[in-house]
């Protein structure tokens, strides 16, 4: 029974992790996300220079999200993973093909422009946006020039990442799902 108990905590403590590496990289509008906040209140700095650079708050996050997935993986059962058609989902087809199309769309796709003041935001990632740049002065619309060519700051947010691939998981299983019907009702 102490046993049991056990495992149920640490998966408890898992996803609790999960949830607070969430919320230390969620922002909400224009405001810096929860994490900056926390940074800050506790005296660390979250981006490299002032308030540009290279955000530190995303490497905090994974303070949170390395333990998580571990302790997750490790007590699967206590999270209901137990068995193994659940567990599959990460390690099938599907899930590494949109993986890679999150990661290549942002490469291919043209990024959004936002101008806020002096600074130039370029939003990219597909559906939503996740990898944030910024600069001081107007560059190109692409991903992979604008990560070496005078770049102020750069910003990724874990939550709309994992939300984009999760989207595009779900989209090519329904694909799947589809074209075996298709087959079926042919046959």
């Amino acid at each position: 029974m102490n046993k049991i108990n056990n495992k149920t905590w640490f998966g408890l403590l898992s996803l609790l992790l999960f949830i607070i590496g969430i919320l230390f990289s969620i922002s909400f509008g224009n405001k810096p996300c929860y994490g900056d906040i926390i940074v800050k209140f506790i005296g660390l700095k979250p981006w490299s220079k002032v308030s540009t650079g290279l955000h530190y708050t995303i490497f905090y996050s994974l303070i949170f999200f390395i333990p998580s997935f571990i302790l997750g993986y490790k007590f699967k059962e206590a999270l209901g993973l137990s068995t193994v058609s659940e567990m599959r989902r990460i390690e099938t087809w599907e899930c590494k093909v949109s993986i890679l199309i999150v990661i290549i769309s942002s490469f291919v796709l043209p990024g959004k422009i936002i101008q806020d003041g002096t600074l130039i935001e370029y939003a990219f990632g597909f559906p939503s946006n996740y990898w944030f740049i910024y600069q001081q002065n107007k560059g190109s619309f692409q991903l992979f020039s604008n990560l070496f060519n005078g770049n102020t700051g750069m910003s990724i947010n874990i939550l709309s990442l994992f939300i984009n691939i999760v989207i595009i998981y779900y989209v090519l299983v329904l694909v799947k799902k589809t074209c075996i019907c298709n087959k079926k009702t042919i046959a």
